[in-house]
């Protein structure tokens, strides 16, 4: 694919001894080599609103298409860097070609080949469907120089970019379901995905949807039936969020809210609630079985669904990382700390302190000694439950932190 050489001034800035070049559409054209080339140059809105020029190369098909630079004229053993704009460059077969070549002296055989597809090479930013690249290489005892980008099999577009450095005030947007789909954005699609298939943004949102209820239901994130909250002193729970309040003597519960959980309220309904099974009010043992299920359940919605609101926070600090990110997982953290104390009121929760409240006949004593085994064995399963989700967070967290310190 030889080409005859035509010498150009490259578009470039010198910065640290390294020569800094951009794309510029205007200086690039089609390989005439190529027999079945497929785009076209045109100006196109880019990532930052602000409208660019470019090209758009490839298709779905097998058209093997490539744009060529002029030919640049670049100092000997000189590092060099190419920045520019990337979207599309991927389908769902997995079998796209999506390629940034460096040819010198016209030399094909000995081409530095950069893969732009599947995550080979990080992007320096991501912006609404958009990646920045900055390409580094070496000339080598080399001068005359040549760039190209190779497409076949997905629609690629390449965007004339500023330096990376004009971008730093611009927050990075990746794609939040950019692990789970087969390609990534493409600007040729309304939502940058086909809306008909099972990747498309509204179906993943349907599907993580799908599965936080599922979720919810698995680990019993719900109040049981037919046994009011308010018989135990709790408050009805408004919109879902889970009454809470002080711990008991000796427990030190920092007061915080985060994501609609208020630990200083956590420990109270927790200990309102065993306290009033304690002094054997509403309970007799015609309705102990229904009152021991039902406590049950609201502590698991009480710290279940704190839990659930701290998960979701921390999943929002992933997708949205902002600045303030610190001082937010600071916030979840101390909230995390909380809720794991109260995890602790239930492990250590002693059932058999309710049997001498518990109004019982001779003949019943036994059934009591069942009701309140089924009790230990409810707790300590509700207590491993919540005890894994919160150390799950945990582990979350410390992630999130490890990479914010990079």
């Amino acid at each position: 694919m030889d080409q005859p050489i035509t010498i150009n001034t490259a578009n470039k800035e010198t910065e640290n001894q390294i020569i800094k070049l951009y794309f510029d559409p205007r200086k690039w054209s089609f390989n005439k080599t190529c027999k079945d080339n497929v785009g076209n140059r045109s100006f196109i809105t880019g990532p930052d609103g602000v409208l660019a020029e470019g090209f758009m190369i490839g298709n779905w098909a097998n058209n093997w298409t490539e744009i060529v630079s002029e030919t640049l004229l670049l100092p000997k053993n000189t590092d060099c860097s190419f920045t520019f704009w990337l979207n599309g460059g991927e389908n769902d077969r997995n079998d796209e070609v999506c390629r940034f070549d460096v040819l010198f002296n016209n030399n094909f055989e000995q081409r530095l080949s950069y893969n732009l597809n599947r995550n080979y090479i990080r992007p320096a930013k991501k912006l609404n469907g958009w990646e920045l690249y900055e390409i580094p290489f070496r000339t080598q005892d080399n001068e005359y120089t040549e760039l190209r980008f190779v497409a076949q099999k997905a629609y690629t577009t390449i965007l004339a970019a500023k330096d990376v450095s004009a971008y730093a005030e611009l927050e990075d947007h990746p794609d939040p379901f950019e692990a789970e789909r087969p390609q990534r954005h493409n600007i040729i699609f309304s939502d940058g995905f086909p809306s008909n298939n099972w990747y498309s943004t509204k179906s993943l949102r349907e599907k993580h949807k799908q599965q936080q209820t599922e979720k919810k239901h698995r680990n019993g994130f719900h109040l049981g039936s037919g046994f009011p909250a308010e018989a135990f002193g709790v408050p009805p729970i408004p919109n879902g969020v889970p009454p809470i309040p002080n711990f008991g003597p000796g427990i030190n519960m920092p007061e915080v809210q985060v994501a609609g959980v208020d630990t200083s309220k956590i420990a109270a309904s927790l200990e309102n609630l065993f306290n009033r099974v304690r002094q054997g009010k509403y309970v007799s043992i015609e309705n102990l079985e229904d009152v021991m299920e039902n406590s049950s359940d609201q502590a698991r919605e009480i710290i279940g669904d704190a839990t659930q609101r701290l998960s979701d926070a921390l999943q929002q600090v992933t997708e949205e990382i902002q600045a303030n990110a610190e001082n937010q997982l600071t916030a979840i953290s101390e909230s995390l700390d909380a809720l794991s104390s109260a995890c602790d009121m239930l492990e250590d929760l002693d059932v058999e302190s309710f049997a001498g409240n518990i109004r019982v006949t001779k003949g019943e004593a036994e059934d009591l000694d069942g009701i309140l085994s089924d009790l230990t064995d409810s707790i300590s399963d509700i207590a491993e439950d919540l005890r894994s989700d919160i150390e799950e967070i945990a582990d979350h967290l410390e992630e999130l932190r490890d990479s914010l310190s990079m």
